[in-house]
Order: C-alpha cells, then sequence, then structure tokens
C-alpha cells in the first residue's frame, strides 16, 4: 500500500511538473520570437524612414524642425520646434527663430523670420555606406544672403548650418520631416 501511494504521488508531482516544464520552453519561444519580430520591425521601420528621406531630399520639400539652436562657440539652448526651423519648398526657403519666452523681436516670436529663394542647391551622399546626405544651398532673402549647410542622416536626424554676411553662425539641431503634416507656426516675415 505504501508503494501504492508513493507511486501516485510520485505520478501527481510528475504530471504537474510536465506542464510548467513546457510552458518555460514556450516562454522562451515566445520571446526569442517576440524579439525577432521587434528586430525585424525595427528594420522595416528603419528603411522606410531612409526612403522617406531620400525622397524628401530629392523633392526638396522638406523642414527641419530644432529641437536645439547653438552658436559658433558650440553653445546649445533648448528650443521650441514649432517656432525654430528651416523650410525648403522647391526654389524657396523659410528660415525662422524665436522663442516662446519673448513676444519682442521682428517676427512676433523673439526672433526672425526671412523668406527668400534658393538660388544654389547642392546634394552628394556621405557616409560610410553613402546612405547620409551633405546639401550646401545658397538663398537670398529680403535681409541678406545665407549659405545653409545641411546634414541629414538616413533615420531622419538634421543639423544646419547658417551664415550670413556677418561672422556668426546658428545650427540648427533637430529632425526632417515632410512640410505637409507638420505642426508650425511661421511669424510675422521680414
Amino acid at each position: 500500500m505504501k508503494k501504492l501511494w508513493v507511486i501516485l504521488i510520485s505520478v501527481i508531482i510528475a504530471i504537474q511538473a510536465y506542464p510548467q516544464v513546457e510552458q518555460s520552453v514556450d516562454r522562451k519561444t515566445a520571446r526569442k520570437l517576440e524579439r525577432e519580430q521587434r528586430k525585424l520591425l525595427e528594420e522595416v521601420n528603419t528603411e522606410a524612414t531612409a526612403r522617406l528621406v531620400d525622397s524628401l531630399v530629392h523633392n526638396r520639400n522638406f523642414i527641419i524642425k530644432a529641437n536645439y539652436l547653438a552658436n559658433q562657440s558650440g553653445i546649445r539652448i533648448v528650443v521650441d520646434e514649432k517656432i525654430n526651423f528651416i523650410i525648403v519648398d522647391s526654389a524657396n526657403i523659410t528660415i525662422q527663430y524665436g522663442s516662446i519666452n519673448s513676444m519682442l523681436g521682428y517676427n512676433g516670436l523673439g526672433g526672425i523670420t526671412t523668406q527668400g529663394t534658393i538660388t544654389r542647391f547642392e546634394v552628394s551622399k556621405t557616409g560610410r555606406n553613402k546612405d547620409s546626405y551633405s546639401i550646401q544651398i545658397h538663398a537670398m532673402t529680403s535681409i541678406g544672403s545665407y549659405d545653409v549647410f545641411v546634414y541629414i542622416s538616413p533615420n531622419g536626424y538634421a543639423t544646419a548650418t547658417i551664415g550670413g554676411n556677418t561672422r556668426g553662425k546658428l545650427i540648427y539641431y533637430g529632425d526632417v520631416s515632410p512640410v505637409e503634416g507638420s505642426r508650425f507656426y511661421r511669424g510675422s516675415t521680414i
């Protein structure tokens, strides 16, 4: 009788342990599949973003929204991307910077907004895989001529350095996106 109880208890323990072992294997497999799916999704998103960036650059229709602005000595400040941007629209350009803390300034946003025409637009591919863009823009606006040097990575990160007739430079750090569907506020143009 004791042997029967020992065998019965052993069988019950084995039956209860079997689903746990099977579940842990299933969990490991499920986690592995989840990781593979996330990796595949990330690759697809990266490729789609790279195609979008390529399209934006070749169509000359994009906006660079700045998260940071810097001067020529590298001092960076956090800014609002809705009022600090550069828009390239075919043969036209809009350059704006401002501050949400000040309503003073020429554009009513504590900064300057200027529009003009692009007289030179040169694109070259750079980087190890030749998948980034280096763009040289020369623009004529109502307040002067500007040289704008833009670097755009395939993931949409952009830097734009603006130099004009004076010694100072303004550097925009942000993301590139299509103008259509972007949310921004354009101040009064000079």
